[in-house]
């Protein structure tokens, strides 16, 4: 009985810890908004009330905010790892999703992200919005090849920690969840195709040329 008060503490305080990060984001958020202020300002009231605004349906992808860079580092999960890492993937057979991208065997090429590179990724993912905030999208057409790179994202972001990859994020998703990410964590991300779009566009001299599919 005392192991499990504990673990519903433990539970508690992580969940509250991982609010306080997303509740830093809208702040930060609401203070430097540059477009359609009023209507983040209303839709992050009804949010935090669990509720969703019925009546707008605009899903127009846009740069919204204005939060400088040295607070953008701040935001996690800037702000809880020691360098980012991005990694094209080693194609292996055999392994469907869910897929431990931690796991050094799924790296074929590997490097740290330069400080331009990390500034930029933090530009798009706090600073880029939707109009309507309760919409994300976040799966992308296939080509529909019988090809084994299809299978795989592109690149995969690792975040690293006291020399340990911690957490991965891979491009793009396709509706397959490709990261471990906490349901908490990942809600600081403000996911979208379009976002994933830009985030490969900064990383495409990563990403592996295009298979022969057939």
């Amino acid at each position: 009985m005392k192991n499990n008060i504990l673990f519903l503490t433990a539970l508690l305080l992580c969940n509250v810890f991982y609010s306080q990060k997303v509740n830093e984001l809208d702040s930060l958020r609401v203070k430097f908004c540059k477009k359609n202020c009023k209507e983040y300002k209303r839709d992050i009231l009804l949010k935090s009330k669990g509720q969703i605004n019925p009546n707008d349906f605009d899903n127009k992808y846009f740069e919204r905010f204005s939060i400088p860079s040295v607070q953008r580092m701040k935001i996690f999960p800037f702000n809880e790892y020691d360098s980012i890492y991005i990694a094209n993937p080693n194609l292996i057979k055999d392994i469907d999703e869910p897929r431990n991208y931690l796991d050094a065997k799924f790296h074929n090429q590997i490097r740290a992200i330069s400080l331009s590179e990390k500034e930029r990724l933090s530009n798009i993912l706090f600073n880029y919005s939707k109009k309507n905030i309760f919409i994300r999208t976040g799966l992308s057409n296939s080509v529909g090849c019988d090809c084994i790179q299809e299978e795989y994202p592109k690149v995969i972001l690792l975040f690293r920690k006291n020399g340990k990859f911690e957490k991965f994020i891979a491009f793009p998703d396709n509706g397959k969840d490709r990261y471990n990410f906490t349901y908490e964590e990942y809600q600081n991300f403000d996911w979208s195709m379009e976002k994933e779009n830009m985030i490969l566009e900064l990383f495409s001299k990563d990403i592996l040329p295009d298979q022969n599919c057939k």
